[in-house]
């Protein structure tokens, strides 16, 4: 399966009603006979491309290149990805073989952008508009299904791929494009315009997180998760004492959003693998304590862990205490989004 380019941008008032259709065009008329369409699009024959074309132009243009993808390079099942004005749509190539447009099976289009009818010269087999004398360049095409059909280049359309859109050639094999025309397919399909900063995050998180685990320790973790809150907007976030005689349970950052008249409190874990439920009993012992309160306050209770996951036994018992739990990349991508200006000071 190969993946290509193909431009409309010849005789557009006729080419776009055929793609309506579903019959992708180009033109080369001129050379829209059985024995040609036999000899180039069926064996695939060079040489006798060439010499048709100094036979019938007196000369052998770069243009045929064009012709040639389309005919004899071009295969069923190929994708196509076909600009228009800010947008493209993406064709998947059907039937074994391309067609001639004098082929009286094509179901073609009633009329042009204009209103013009279209009509078969019943003469010579091709396509004219009623107003016309002479028959439109229109000689071959391929029949195609739509995958999908207008995508907003600006929304959908990497840097790669808008800079290949650009190229004047009619036709281009963009296959080393894959990854980039997949990924507009799915973003298209699912609504998820191509996000900056969602790609950003997601590119460095791994980096990020690598880096934490490996430069700092448990004490300085739970400052910089203190930091976070600070910089979240916290009207206080502090580190309790540690191994007091009266504590129940366990929490080493409580965070005070007094405007939201919300505190939350945090069991904090630094280490690599899995997260056990441990840490869930520690901060569910600690929010049972707390359960007699009453001073107007909300209390959530977190877990945030710099490891890569947690236990299933973790999450259903998370779960069932209503305790919010976040894995070390899930907390990267937290720090990067509030910005890293002051993330020098997170130990002050």
């Amino acid at each position: 399966m190969k993946y290509w380019l193909h431009r409309i941008g010849y005789l557009q008032n006729v080419s776009y009603p055929l793609l309506e259709k579903g019959y992708l065009s180009i033109g080369f008329s001129d050379f829209c006979y059985d024995d040609f369409f036999y000899s180039v699009a069926e064996k695939q024959d060079w040489n006798y491309m060439e010499n048709d074309f100094n036979e019938v132009w007196g000369f052998i243009p770069r243009i045929r290149y064009n012709l040639w993808r389309f005919l004899a390079e071009m295969s069923k099942g190929d994708y196509v990805v076909v600009p228009s004005w800010g947008t493209f749509s993406v064709y998947e190539l059907c039937g074994n073989l391309p067609l001639m447009i004098t082929d009286k099976n094509i179901d073609l289009p009633t009329e042009d952008w204009s209103g013009n009818k279209i009509h078969r010269n019943e003469k010579t087999g091709f396509i004219k508009l009623d107003y016309e004398k002479k028959d439109l360049d229109i000689g071959f095409l391929w029949k195609v299904k739509t995958v999908c059909k207008d995508i907003s280049r600006s929304d959908f359309a990497d840097s790669a791929l808008t800079s290949r859109m650009k190229i004047r050639s009619t036709n281009a094999d963009i296959s080393d494009l894959e990854e980039s025309i997949k990924k507009s397919i799915s973003s298209f399909k699912n609504n998820k315009p191509i996000n900056l900063k969602a790609d950003l995050l997601e590119n460095s998180v791994d980096i990020w997180n690598k880096t934490i685990l490996d430069e700092l320790n448990p004490d300085k973790y739970e400052k910089l998760v203190r930091w976070y809150f600070r910089k979240i907007g916290a009207t206080e976030a502090y580190i309790p004492p540690k191994n007091t005689i009266d504590k129940v349970g366990d929490v080493d950052v409580i965070a005070n959003f007094e405007n939201l008249r919300t505190i939350i409190n945090v069991q904090v874990k630094f280490y690599k693998g899995e997260t056990s439920n441990w840490a869930i009993n520690q901060i569910n012992d600690f929010a049972k304590s707390k359960e007699t309160i009453s001073d107007g306050y909300n209390r959530q209770y977190w877990v945030i862990s710099s490891s890569d996951s947690f236990s299933e036994k973790s999450y259903n018992l998370a779960k069932e205490n209503n305790i919010l739990l976040i894995d070390g990349k899930q907390f990267v991508k937290m720090l990067l989004n509030v910005g890293l200006d002051s993330l020098e000071s997170f130990e002050d």
